[in-house]
């Protein structure tokens, strides 16, 4: 009985124990299994495809071929965020890196004439003397610079033969930068001129040997051109390009689709060089041969900063005028314009007699002045254009007019006249010539034919002028609803509403401010008599004299846009208050934009002479 319980004793402690020992086993292949699969996830989705991965127990190990020492503590990195560093066992190799990395040999050659720089690393077996003897040859007694390195690596296949084409070009090009490597030779060269640029490209095209990948920039300065010549014919086949200049590309390609657009076919070609007279060469050319366009026919011919213009005899005095006038206005201030309208011949050979010169005024029922024909001289041009802005607003005019110094004398007197005749019409024209001076239209004054008679007797001797005018009573202003009072409240309300704003620091009323100017002057319109002070003021940002200066400029170019909107300004004045009555804080953006402002003050006998207060602002 004893010992049957001993054996059955020892049976099931043999059993426990192949128990455990066959548990423990499945555990770790289990543990080894699963930090296999981690760890060799890990590696493999960060690039590291070269490492090997073995578990033994708790260790892991670590094989394989790193392609560098980077590589390898990357491996260690990514698995020690997976297991315990301590349980790695790093068992890789590091490749070495000569036995992966071949050098990358190039060679730069610099040449400017007799001095040669080397700067490069090159292969030993090919020799640096050989480099230098022909660089030396090249040099003729110049000077070589020798910064190549070189190595004892095998020798790229092709560099044998691109080294010896670039010394053969670095022979040939004296201001030359050439560069070899085992696939390619890039040359970049300077010439002296187009010719042998064309004759270096050949050769050194046709010295390139089979298979050799060149790439090539040979450039040669542009020409000097002297003069700077443009000349074009325009007659009944179309237009003509007979010269052309111009100073870059993209001017050259500018002229030229001004000349296609004019009506020139053909194939067109265009000198690039240096000398132009002024960057805005390109811009006189364009204008001019518009000018000719519109003229129909004729010459155009420019030297440097000289433009003539010949036009067809068979245009009229008066567009030939315009169109000079037109071009004279546009063309940039160093170049000249002498245009020639030639006399018409008739069909037995006789000259006919050439159109009388003339100047012409036309002012449309909207108030738009035109200025034609011809003005004596620059200086007499430029105040017939300033008497003309201050009568019908400078927005108004617009003057073509050309400068003729063969006018007879008194022209200019006579012009100023008819201008000021024309003032009081509606609609009409004027029209100056040598021995007479007419004017027609339609005026609301019912007295304009001797309110005009009385005042060209006064500035034209004798009786060398003619009126044809007509009183339209429908153009006369109906009577006033409104009294006084009532327009300024009404004109206030406006720019209560919406004040007129203009831009920094400026005297240009901003665009989203004209019709505020609209609404003013239909109103002013129904109180044509009512004076009114036109008050400018600013904040007190700046100096006062300059917000003095600032507000005056201001109001007076809201009394000039109601000009140009053809109201009676005759009880009309501008003042400018600068920074002197503020109506609210200067210290916030808000204030200041509150007093940069523009007030309009009804003029009366018991009215002070001061600018509106706030309280009448409030109102």
């Amino acid at each position: 009985m004893h010992r049957t319980a001993l054996l059955f004793s020892a049976i099931g402690f043999i059993l426990v124990a192949a128990g455990s020992l066959f548990l423990g086993n499945r555990a770790a292949d289990y543990i080894e299994s699963a930090t296999q699969e981690q760890v060799d996830t890990a590696l493999r989705a960060s690039g590291q495809n070269w490492a090997t991965i073995r578990p033994d127990g708790l260790v892991v190990h670590l094989t394989g071929l790193a392609p560098d020492e980077a590589a390898r503590l990357q491996a260690i990195e990514i698995m020690g965020q997976v297991i315990d560093a301590s349980r790695i066992s790093d068992r890789t190799t590091v490749l070495q890196s000569s036995e992966i990395v071949e050098p990358r040999f190039s060679l730069e050659m610099l040449r400017n004439v007799d001095r040669i720089s080397l700067i490069g690393l090159i292969p030993e077996r090919v020799g640096r003397s050989f480099i230098l003897d022909r660089a030396t040859k090249i040099a003729d007694g110049g000077t070589v610079t020798d910064m190549l390195e070189s190595t004892e690596h095998r020798v790229p296949s092709g560099w044998a033969r691109n080294l010896d084409f670039g010394l053969s070009s670095l022979k040939q090009l004296p201001r030359s930068k050439i560069s070899v490597t085992p696939d390619s030779v890039r040359i970049t060269a300077v010439t002296e001129s187009h010719e042998e640029q064309r004759r270096v490209e050949k050769s050194v095209r046709e010295a390139k040997p089979e298979g050799l990948v060149l790439l090539m920039d040979i450039t040669a300065p542009r020409p000097v051109i002297s003069p700077f010549r443009f000349r074009v014919r325009m007659d009944e086949d179309g237009l003509e390009l007979q010269s052309c200049s111009a100073d870059t590309t993209a001017s050259k390609d500018r002229i030229l689709r001004a000349v296609r657009a004019a009506g020139a076919i053909d194939t067109l070609t265009c000198d690039v060089g240096l000398g132009v007279p002024t960057t805005e060469w390109d811009q006189a050319i364009i204008q001019s041969v518009r000018a000719l366009k519109e003229l129909g026919g004729g010459t155009l011919s420019v030297a440097d900063s000289d433009i003539s213009l010949v036009a067809s005899d068979n245009i009229g005095q008066s567009h030939f005028d315009t169109v000079v006038g037109s071009l004279e206005n546009a063309l940039p201030e160093l170049f000249s314009l002498h245009a020639i309208l030639p006399p018409k011949i008739l069909e037995d050979g006789a000259e006919k007699d050439a159109e009388l010169p003339e100047f012409i005024a036309t002012l449309s029922p909207e108030g738009q002045l035109q200025l034609r024909g011809r003005i004596q001289s620059a200086l007499a041009k430029q105040s017939v254009g300033a008497f003309a802005r201050a009568l019908f607003g400078s927005e108004n005019v617009d003057n073509r007019t050309r400068i003729d110094p063969e006018l007879p004398d008194g022209w200019p007197g006579r012009v100023l006249a008819g201008l000021e005749g024309l003032s009081d019409m509606h609609h009409g024209s004027v029209v100056v010539q040598p021995e007479k001076l007419t004017i027609r239209g339609i005026s609301a004054n019912p007295d304009i034919t001797s309110d005009l008679s009385g005042l060209l007797a006064q500035r034209i001797e004798g009786d060398k002028y003619t009126i044809s005018v007509k009183h339209d009573p429908k153009l006369i202003p109906k009577a006033s609803t409104l009294d006084h009072r009532q327009c300024e409240a009404q004109i206030r309300a406006v720019l209560i509403d919406q004040q007129i704003v203009f831009a920094p620091s400026s005297t240009t009323i901003e665009a989203e401010s004209q019709g505020v100017l609209d609404a003013i002057a239909d109103i002013i319109k129904e109180c044509p008599d009512a004076p009114f002070e036109i008050e400018g003021h600013t904040d007190s940002q700046g100096g006062a004299e300059m917000n003095r200066n600032l507000s005056q400029q201001r109001a007076e170019a809201v009394l000039n846009g109601l000009l140009a909107r053809r109201v009676l300004i005759g009880g009309l004045t501008a003042k400018g208050y600068g920074e002197d009555q503020p109506i609210a804080d200067n210290g916030s953006e808000e204030g200041r934009a509150a007093n940069r402002r523009i007030w309009f003050r009804l003029i009366t006998e018991d009215t002070p002479d001061a600018p509106a207060t706030e309280e009448e602002t409030d109102e």
